[in-house]
């Protein structure tokens, strides 16, 4: 029991680190490449339907 106490304290103590320039850079491309292929997909998906 007395371990996730532990645990508990040394999370909330942890100072949060502010995000370097390069990863706010990543993670931008990262969301945007994500919707770009998400709109090609949807694009496809109605040109070129399934069909059983």
């Amino acid at each position: 029991m007395s371990r996730q106490y532990d645990l508990r304290d040394e999370i909330d103590a942890e100072e949060v680190e502010p995000l370097l320039p390069i990863e706010k850079k990543l993670i931008g491309w990262s969301l945007g490449l994500g919707v770009a292929l998400l709109v090609v997909l949807i694009a496809v998906n109605h040109f070129v339907p399934i069909s059983p």
